[in-house]
C-alpha cells in the first residue's frame, strides 16, 4: 500500500511540474493543475451542454462563456484533487504508523489466570499481500507439580471447615455436608466417596434413617488437576438424630507447542517469524485503505452532483423569473409600439426604465449592443429567443423577426394578440404553481394530522 501512496504523490508532483511549464493561466497551484487536466480531457466532457446551461444564467459573450465553463470544470477537478491528496496522505501516514508499530510490537500474549477460560487469538501469518489467519487457542496459566501439591494442601485445609455446612464439627455430623466439586477458584476438580456410601452420598447428602448409634466414617476427597492428583481422608462421626423434613498446519503445530510449553508462565511470547512466515497479533487491514479511497471517490461524486444540482437550481430560478416577467414585458412592448417606436427603441426604453437588471434586461442589452455593432436586427431577435430558450419568448421573437423581414404594418396587431396569449399563459402558470404548492403542503398536513391523532388517542388509552 505504501508503494501506491508514493506513486500517487509522484503523480501529483509531476502534474505540478507540468502545469508550471505548460499551463500558467492561473496563479493558484490547484487551479493550474486542474486546468492542465481540463485541457487534456475536455474533449471527453460534455462541454457544449454545460456552456448552454451557463448561457442561460449568464449574459456573456462566447469567449467569456468559454472562460466560465472552463473555470467551472477546473474548480471541480481541483476540489477532487484535494480530496484524493488528503485521502492518500492519511492512508500513507496510517501505513507508516502500522509498519513501525508492528515492528516494535513484542508479540506477547498474556495468559489468563488459572481459573480463566481458554481464549482465542488471531495470529496473522505472512506479509500484507499474502496474509493468512491462524486461530491459536491459548489456555490459562497452569500449576507446576510442586505448585499443585502445595495448593492442594491449602485446599484440603479449607475443606475441613467448608464441608461442615450446618453441622457443629466433624465429630457431630447429623445434617447434609457441603461437598464441593471444585475449589474456590474453580481450578481443581474434587471428587468424594466414603466407606459408608449408604449414609453419605458423593454429593454430601446424609441419610441417617437406619443409623442407631454414632458411627465413624472415612470420607475421602480427591483433588485432580490436569495429570496431577492427590487425596486426603477426613474422619467424621455420624450422630443419629430424629428424622427431619429439610493456520497452516506447520505454523499451527509450532504455535501449539509454544503455548503448551510454558503454561506455568503468566504470558506467552510468540516469535515474529516461523518457517519464513511473518507472525503478528495485529491484523494488517488493507481493506481500510480501500474504504478510505472509496470514501474519497464518494465525496468527489457528491461534489460533482452538488455542483450540477446547484446549476440546475439557478436555471430553474431563471426560468421562473422569465415566466413571471413575460406578461409585463409583452404588455410594455405593445404599449410602446403604440407610440410609434421601433422594436429596438422599445427595448432601449424598457432597459432604461428597469429598476434592477435581471436576466431579461441583460439579454435585451446584449441584443441592442449586437444591433448597434452592425449585427442584422432580425437575426439578433432570433438569437435572443434562442438564448431565452422558453417557448413563449422563442415564439414572440420569431414573430417579431419574421415581421421585420416581411414588413412592420401588422406588428402592433400581432403584439395585441400576444398580450392576450401572455395573460392566458400567466394564468396557467399561476394555476400550475398553486397545484405544486398544495402538493408540497400535503406531507406537513399528514404529519400534523398524525400528531393530532396521537394527542387525542393517547389520553384515551391511558385512561382505560
Amino acid at each position: 500500500m505504501l508503494v501506491v501512496n508514493i506513486i500517487i504523490l509522484i503523480m501529483f508532483f509531476m502534474l505540478y511540474m507540468l502545469s508550471r511549464k505548460h499551463y500558467s493561466k492561473y496563479k493558484n497551484v490547484l487551479l493550474r493543475m486542474g486546468g492542465l487536466i481540463y485541457r487534456k480531457s475536455k474533449i471527453k466532457l460534455n462541454i457544449a451542454k454545460k456552456k448552454s446551461d451557463f448561457r442561460k444564467i449568464n449574459v456573456v459573450s462566447d469567449a467569456n462563456l468559454d472562460e466560465l465553463t472552463e473555470l467551472y470544470y477546473v474548480k471541480i477537478i481541483s476540489i477532487c484533487m484535494v480530496i484524493i491528496f488528503v485521502i492518500n496522505m492519511v492512508c500513507m501516514i496510517l501505513t507508516i504508523y502500522q509498519k513501525f508499530s508492528g515492528e516494535n510490537s513484542s508479540n506477547i500474549i498474556e495468559r489468563g489466570d488459572y481459573s480463566d477460560d481458554v481464549s482465542s487469538w488471531d495470529v496473522y501469518v505472512g506479509a500484507e499481500s499474502s496474509q493468512e489467519v491462524y486461530e491459536l487457542m491459548v489456555y490459562p496459566r497452569q500449576y507446576t507439580e510442586d505448585e499443585f501439591y502445595q495448593r492442594a494442601e491449602e485446599v484440603f485445609t479449607e475443606l475441613e471447615v467448608d464441608i461442615l455446612a450446618d453441622n457443629e464439627d466433624l465429630q457431630h455430623i447429623s445434617k447434609d455436608l457441603k461437598l464441593p466439586s471444585s475449589d474456590s477458584s474453580g481450578v481443581f476438580e474434587i471428587s468424594w466417596w466414603s466407606d459408608y456410601p449408604e449414609y453419605i452420598s458423593p454429593s454430601g447428602k446424609v441419610y441417617l434413617g437406619e443409623l442407631q448409634e454414632a458411627t465413624e466414617v472415612n470420607l475421602t476427597a480427591k483433588i485432580a488437576y490436569l495429570e496431577f492428583n492427590t487425596q486426603d481422608n477426613y474422619r467424621i462421626t455420624l450422630v443419629p438424630v430424629e428424622p427431619s423434613d429439610e493456520l497452516s498446519e506447520v505454523v499451527g503445530e509450532v504455535l501449539k507447542e509454544i503455548e503448551a510449553g510454558n503454561r506455568s508462565e503468566s504470558s506467552i511470547e510468540i516469535p515474529k517469524e516461523i518457517s519464513g512466515h511473518r507472525i503478528s497479533l495485529e491484523q494488517q487491514d488493507k481493506g481500510s485503505y480501500k474504504k478510505l479511497f472509496g470514501l474519497g471517490i464518494i465525496v468527489c461524486t457528491i461534489t460533482i452532483i452538488f455542483s450540477n444540482s446547484n446549476l440546475k437550481d439557478k436555471m430553474q430560478k431563471r426560468d421562473n423569473m422569465l415566466m413571471n416577467e413575460y406578461a409585463p414585458f409583452v404588455n410594455k412592448l405593445w404599449l410602446l409600439l403604440g407610440t410609434g417606436m421601433t422594436i429596438k427603441k422599445c427595448f432601449i426604453r424598457i432597459i432604461d426604465e428597469a429598476e434592477h437588471k435581471n436576466i431579461l434586461i441583460k439579454e435585451l442589452e446584449y441584443t441592442v449592443n449586437q444591433i448597434n455593432s452592425g449585427f442584422d436586427e432580425a437575426a439578433a431577435y432570433d438569437e435572443l429567443g434562442m438564448r431565452l430558450t422558453l417557448p413563449q419568448y422563442m415564439r414572440l421573437m420569431n414573430r417579431i423577426s419574421h415581421n421585420l423581414r416581411m414588413g412592420t404594418k401588422d406588428l402592433r396587431v400581432l403584439m395585441r394578440d400576444e398580450v392576450r396569449e401572455s395573460m392566458e399563459s400567466r394564468k396557467e402558470y399561476a394555476r400550475k404553481k398553486g397545484e405544486e404548492a398544495s402538493t408540497k403542503l400535503l406531507v406537513p398536513m399528514i404529519v400534523l394530522m398524525a400528531v393530532v391523532i396521537v394527542i387525542i388517542m393517547v389520553p384515551a388509552f391511558v385512561g382505560l
